[in-house]
């Protein structure tokens, strides 16, 4: 899982003389991101963030508009067969059941 932050849409302290440039865009979408951690753990789905990776790269390999920033990736899975999890837990679906493009 990708998580992004839209600059087109991120908060700004225009006000703020120290931070000119502050946006909340990797803060906001860092939160989002723990918060989607924890729903899937709650649901049995076993999740790690992932941050060293060349932007640029990711941007050309989404193919993500300029105004999207990547923030971190979300590896996500369910434990391996010796830990207690539903039989459904190892069943896939295709991508395209959960995967939309932008």
């Amino acid at each position: 899982m990708l998580v992004c932050y839209d600059m087109r849409e991120v908060w700004t302290n225009p006000g703020d003389q120290y931070y000119q440039n502050y946006n909340s865009g990797e803060q906001d979408a860092s939160i989002a991101a723990t918060t989607m951690m924890y729903e899937a753990e709650e649901l049995g789905v076993h999740t790690i963030w992932i941050r060293g990776f060349d932007s640029k790269k990711v941007v050309d390999t989404f193919d993500l508009p300029e105004y999207m920033i990547p923030v971190m990736m979300l590896g996500l899975g369910y434990p391996n067969e010796k830990a207690k999890a539903n039989a459904w837990h190892y069943k896939r679906r295709p991508m395209e059941d959960f995967v939309y493009e932008i």
